[in-house]
């Protein structure tokens, strides 16, 4: 007893030293925040009536020091003071001459002696490793991959694609340290007065290139104007500490507009943000990084909105089984004759001339394929019974499947030529007589609705399962260290983060239901 009573004073004396320790970042952050400001006037950047802030529960965030008028600017920062490809060590710029923009401004953090004087301010107010690794699924444990949605994943994949490209580009370069045996060039540094750091590791360049993918802004200069439009990108000061919020198109018609986001400009002198509405002292300045999904600013952000009216959710696995599901059966086993053309008074063949031979019908598959609607079916808070693109494979499914109800084990030409005539009417022109009947549009409904349950039940209420039971297991072994222990799949706040975003799929699919069914 007594052995316990000392271990958990124990563990009271190191809570203690640790929220004390917390305290002390807290402070030195905001030191850095401080000094930030004061490196910021030196350079000629403007704040007005704005000043960074913590945001409880939330980090660092802009807030209006004072009330603030509409079209009022409130960031004015100078194009010199700029990190562009032009500001990126020469001895790097050589050394990588076909790499990304991005790749380039990663190399440049990451070879630069931490911290260089230049930037010394601005660095210190970037997130750390430890808040990169924890938000940003590009660093987490691989086997988290599997629970991640659809689009998420695939999001994922191409940026890991660009990232090891670039990596890749940074390896074959003379930039990091040379091989045992091999003569090290520094005359370039030498000329700059100033020693690379050429011992960084893959995780090193990781850490830079996550900073740069979550803290750029798009600029455009003439002499950027025929770069790809992802290469034209700057990391600049203050700017990046203004929050990202999901603008609502229907804020205008609500009292204050609070919803309502500044807007940004760039001129070759100087990148502003500019008031859209009047702001109170003390309210958060917001600006809009873009009508992005959830999953979207997951991936790229290393954050999710609990609103989003931009969100999104991809519903390929519930309506693709069903095309499966509908398919109408082939009228021979054999396959179909080739159009026979008779020869012209030139004895060529007639290209007028048509078989008389009947097509077979077409499968849902096939017709949306051909019509190019097949898949990217998402619901969205916008369109909580589905897509455009759900809508038209739902009438697809409906036009060919219905045709198939009769006594008949097998589909006529006739009865699969009026189903795709009405499909295509749809699609071509408009004309969309499920919707003029109740009954019609009553029957994609409930094929809608049955999709969706069976898909919740299946992806949704599965992935939310085991990510609650791999938490369990965590618990059951005890954390030491990172609580990365063996047969442990991710850190806890990496599985908190993909529940959330299950929470958020099942919601609307929720919402999606209650219009279906209600």
């Amino acid at each position: 007893m007594a052995k316990r009573k000392r271990e958990t004073a124990g563990k009271g004396q190191n809570n203690k030293r640790t929220a004390r320790g917390k305290a002390k970042n807290k402070a030195s952050k905001m030191e850095a925040y401080e000094e930030l400001l004061v490196w910021a006037k030196d350079k000629g950047i403007i704040l007005n009536g704005v000043e960074p802030r913590r945001i409880l529960g939330r980090g660092m965030g802009i807030v209006a020091t004072k009330p603030l008028k509409e079209n009022q600017t409130i960031l004015t920062i100078p194009s010199n003071t700029l990190r562009t490809y032009e500001t990126v060590h020469p001895s790097i710029a050589c050394a990588l001459p076909d790499i990304s923009i991005h790749g380039l401004l990663a190399a440049d953090l990451a070879f630069d002696p931490s911290p260089s004087v230049k930037y010394q301010q601005w660095n210190a107010v970037c997130p750390t490793r430890e808040d990169v690794w924890d938000s940003l699924p590009l660093a987490w444990d691989c086997r988290l991959r599997e629970f991640l949605p659809k689009k998420a994943l695939e999001l994922l994949l191409k940026q890991e694609a660009k990232f090891e490209k670039d990596w890749s580009m940074v390896q074959q370069s003379k930039l990091l340290s040379p091989k045992s045996g091999e003569k090290e060039d520094e005359s370039s540094e030498e000329e700059e007065g100033q020693k690379l750091n050429k011992t960084i590791t893959r995780d090193d360049y990781l850490y830079a290139w996550l900073l740069v993918n979550t803290r750029t802004f798009y600029h455009e200069t003439p002499k950027t104007k025929k770069f790809k439009k992802e290469d034209k990108m700057v990391l600049q000061p203050v700017a990046d500490l203004f929050n990202h919020t999901s603008y609502d198109p229907s804020a205008e018609e609500k009292e204050g507009g609070n919803k309502k986001t500044c807007s940004v400009a760039f001129s070759p002198t100087a990148f502003t943000i500019t008031t859209t509405r009047p702001y109170s002292a003390g309210e958060e300045v917001y600006i809009c990084y873009g009508n992005h999904s959830n999953d979207f600013l997951l991936i790229e952000y290393g954050f999710l909105f609990d609103e989003n009216v931009w969100d999104e959710v991809c519903i390929d696995d519930a309506i693709l089984p069903l095309l499966e599901k509908f398919q109408l059966p082939p009228l021979t086993t054999q396959p179909p004759k080739k159009p026979a053309r008779r020869l012209n008074e030139r004895g060529k063949k007639d290209p007028k001339s048509q078989s008389t031979e009947k097509q077979p019908p077409k499968f849902p598959k096939d017709l949306l394929e051909e019509t190019g609607f097949l898949g990217n079916y998402n619901l969205d808070p916008r369109n909580p019974t589905g897509c455009y693109r759900t809508q038209v494979a739902l009438r697809a499914i409906s036009a060919l499947s219905s045709s198939s109800s009769s006594s008949s084990s097998s589909l006529t030409s006739p009865q699969a030529q009026q189903g795709e005539k009405k499909f295509r009417a749809f699609v071509d022109y408009g004309q969309d007589p499920w919707e003029e009947s109740p009954e019609e549009q009553a029957k994609l409904n409930a094929m809608l609705a049955q999709a969706l349950r069976q898909w919740s039940g299946d992806v949704v209420g599965k992935n939310m399962k085991v990510l609650e039971g791999l938490g369990n297991l965590e618990c059951r072994q005890g954390r030491e260290g990172e609580g990365e222990g063996e047969g442990v799949v991710g850190r806890e706040c990496h599985r908190d983060t993909l529940l959330m975003r299950w929470r958020q799929v099942g919601r609307m699919v929720d919402r999606a239901l209650e219009e279906l069914e209600g």
